[in-house]
Parts: C-alpha cells; sequence; structure tokens
C-alpha cells in the first residue's frame, strides 16, 4: 500500500514499542486516495516522528463522496477510528497547532482523538472545496492532551506548511485524473448516444422507402406492376433493416466495409435509388435522374453501404434543390476507379462549411432534426477506402463525389 510508514529503529527503542508494531495500519478498506497523496502523506508522518519524538502519528484524509478515513498512521497497536464528518470538519476550521487536552479544543474532536493516544492536531493545505486537504495528528508519552510540548506544536506547523503545497498540488492532479476519467465517461456515453442516433439514422431511410409505397398502394393497387414491385422494395428495405441490426449486434456500430471478394455493380444502385425517390422528388417538384454506363465495372464496397451512401446525398439534394431544378445521380470511370457524384441546383455549400457538414449533428437546414447523414456517408465511403468531398456543380449548386476502387 502506498504510503506506509515504519517507526525508525532509534525511535523503536527510545519509546519501546516492539518494531513488529511499529507499521503503519491500513486494512483493505481504506485507501482511495491516490498514491502520490498518499505517499506525501506518509512523508509527512514520518517527518513528525523524527522532528517531535512522539511515539504516535498520523493523517486523515476525505475519500471522493466526503467520507474521512484513515489516510496514514505510523501504529498498528490499536485498530485506529476513522473521524467522523463533524470530528473532521471541526478539526479543519482549527487556525492552526491545537493542543486537544485544552478546554478550547473541539469537544466531537477532542472525543474521538484523545482515547486512540493523539494529543495534538493540525489541519493541512489552504481550503479545497471549503477545507484543508488532510490533518495531521500526534501523540506520545512526552506530550500528554493539554501538555504537549511547544516544540512539537511548532513541529506540527512547520510539518503542515511544508506539506501545503505538495499536498494541495497533488490533491488537484489527482482532481483533475478524477476528472478526465468523468470526460472519459460522458465521452464513452456520448459514443453510445451516437451509436444510438446513428442506428434510428439508418433504419428510418429504408422506413421512408416503405412508407412510400404504403401511401401509394391504395391509389395504384390494381397495378400489377406497381404491387410486384411494391412487394420486392419493401422486402428488399426490411432485410436491409434486419441486416443492419445484425451488424450493429456482432460490431456494435454498422460497418459498411464490403469483405474481400465484394463486387457491387454502380449503376443498377443509382437505379434503384432514383426509383425509391422518384415519389420525394415529385413532391418537390424536382428532377432526379441518373447517368450511370450499365458496363461500368463493380467496385470494392458492399451494395448496402454504396446504396446508403447516395440515399443519404440524394436525400440532401432534393431538399437542397428548389422546385423546377434537378438533382443527377452520376457514375464514371475515373483514375484509380468508379467516380460517383451526387449534382443539385441548390445554393451550394460555402467553402467555410464544407468540412463542418461532416460533423455529426450539424445541420443546415435550420431547426430541422438530422445532421448524421453527411457523417455517415463519409465513414461509410473511408471504411471502403474513398474519400467524400464537396465541389461546385458547374452552372450552379453542390457537388457531392467520391471514387471507389475497382473490385478485384
Amino acid at each position: 500500500m502506498p504510503g506506509n510508514v515504519r517507526e525508525p529503529a532509534e525511535r523503536t527503542r527510545r519509546v519501546g514499542v516492539p518494531r513488529a508494531r511499529q507499521r503503519r495500519a491500513l486494512g483493505p478498506a481504506d485507501a482511495p486516495a491516490p498514491s502520490d497523496v498518499q505517499s506525501l502523506i506518509g512523508a509527512g508522518v514520518r517527518r513528525l516522528l523524527d522532528t517531535t519524538g512522539c511515539g504516535r502519528a498520523a493523517a486523515w484524509m476525505r475519500r471522493d463522496g466526503g467520507e474521512p478515513f484513515v489516510a496514514a498512521a505510523s501504529v498498528e497497536d490499536v485498530a485506529l477510528k476513522p473521524p467522523t464528518p463533524a470530528a473532521f470538519a471541526e478539526g479543519a476550521r482549527l487556525a492552526g497547532p491545537t493542543d486537544l487536552g485544552l478546554p478550547s479544543a473541539p469537544p466531537v474532536l477532542r472525543a474521538l482523538a484523545v482515547p486512540q493516544g493523539f494529543s495534538a492536531v493540525v489541519p493541512v493545505g489552504g481550503p479545497c472545496e471549503g477545507e484543508p486537504v488532510a490533518l495531521l495528528l500526534v501523540g506520545g508519552v512526552d506530550d500528554p492532551p493539554g501538555q504537549v510540548r511547544a516544540r512539537t506544536l511548532a513541529a506540527l506547523e512547520t510539518a503542515a506548511r511544508h506539506l501545503a503545497g505538495p499536498l494541495e498540488a497533488a490533491d488537484g492532479l489527482a482532481r483533475i485524473a478524477r476528472l478526465d476519467e468523468s470526460v472519459r465517461r460522458l465521452d464513452r456515453l456520448a459514443a453510445l448516444g451516437d451509436l444510438v442516433a446513428e442506428i434510428v439514422h439508418e433504419v428510418r431511410n429504408p422506413l421512408v422507402s416503405v412508407k412510400t409505397f404504403v401511401q401509394l398502394l391504395p391509389k395504384r393497387q390494381d397495378d400489377p406492376e406497381f404491387r410486384t414491385r411494391f412487394s420486392e422494395v419493401v422486402e428488399g428495405e426490411l432485410r436491409r433493416i434486419e441486416r443492419l441490426l445484425d451488424v450493429v449486434l456482432e460490431h456494435a456500430r454498422p460497418r459498411a466495409a464490403a469483405p474481400r471478394g465484394t463486387v457491387t455493380a454502380v449503376a443498377p444502385v443509382l437505379e434503384s435509388v432514383a426509383h425509391l425517390l422518384a415519389h420525394r422528388a415529385l413532391e418537390h417538384g424536382v428532377t432526379l435522374t441518373t447517368h450511370a454506363p450499365s458496363d461500368l465495372p463493380g467496385v470494392a464496397m458492399s451494395d448496402d453501404g454504396l446504396r446508403q451512401v447516395v440515399l443519404n446525398l440524394a436525400l440532401n439534394a432534393i431538399d437542397a434543390t428548389r422546385c423546377g431544378g434537378c438533382v443527377r445521380l452520376v457514375a464514371a470511370l475515373a483514375p484509380g476507379g468508379v467516380e460517383v457524384r451526387v449534382e443539385d441546383e441548390g445554393p451550394g455549400v460555402p467553402a467555410t462549411l464544407r468540412e463542418r457538414v461532416f460533423e455529426p449533428f450539424f445541420s443546415t437546414k435550420g431547426g430541422r432534426p438530422g445532421g448524421l447523414g453527411l457523417a455517415i456517408s463519409r465513414r461509410i465511403v473511408e471504411e471502403a477506402g474513398g474519400v467524400l468531398a464537396i465541389t461546385d456543380r458547374i452552372g450552379g449548386g453542390a457537388a457531392f463525389r467520391f471514387t471507389l476502387a475497382l473490385a478485384l
């Protein structure tokens, strides 16, 4: 245990206490103080024994939760009792070293310390949350309560002064360390919150597609082609949700990186997304078109991952484009693979915001919810080895583009 102190051999012979009983007495329940703070306390107790000639010394501190405890002691011949909160508070209010046998000594503190062989106490350190960092106590046959030597009180004051700065600094560092741990815990909770929000966002998009077809079904239930397409879309989107949840359960986060050997045809994905969003584009008065050669080579990205990225980007593009405008889903061969672009005719994205829009929960849509789609899309593209970036579209608007490696 850090901070254990042992009585010097000279002291053992002088006061006649067996060496085996001159160790710091701390049980398993003690010790919540950080090692550096406890080491400083132990060193202070040793110095007190050397400078005062007392046979007994101890230090009291508070746990993180406020409960006082014995931080260090020089003896184990008696079971030292930790101070009560009231006793610690009374000792903390003392202006300096105090003889506990004097009538002016705090009664609660005297009633606890004197029966344990202590006759003088001093608070250590400046105010920390309203209290000093620790209390030092000494006692012995040469310093009975009410007759504590002046040199002992002076040694107590010197020990407190020498310990004050380092102990406050160590205690401050310990508090910072605890704060860091709290921050890390909050970060983990925030990450969990991000994960939940991401799952909700990823599930919502397929549900939007299903909802769209359900809304159209009463008007087109007599259309066999629509019913067939409706069944395919609903089944496909529900399977996609199921796969997403399976991946979350397995890896605690969505995973878009394709297994080795995965090949995805880009053109059918763009056509599928365009078909899914046709009704939404129509509602916004926006034309949605695709431009992708059917003979484009396959890319090394999962079908679900590519579909999710294009769907997120297309939804944003439709929202950004004014009535009468056009959104284009484009794919073409490019150096390094196949480039995919989603172009809109909206106001564009200012250069100062082209990185911020990829931050989770950042949104340019005012009070509307969202702010995750672009962050998710960038992560999916990066996991596939690509880079998602924003450029200006020729003629006005924005172009979100990324290049995917060809499947081996």
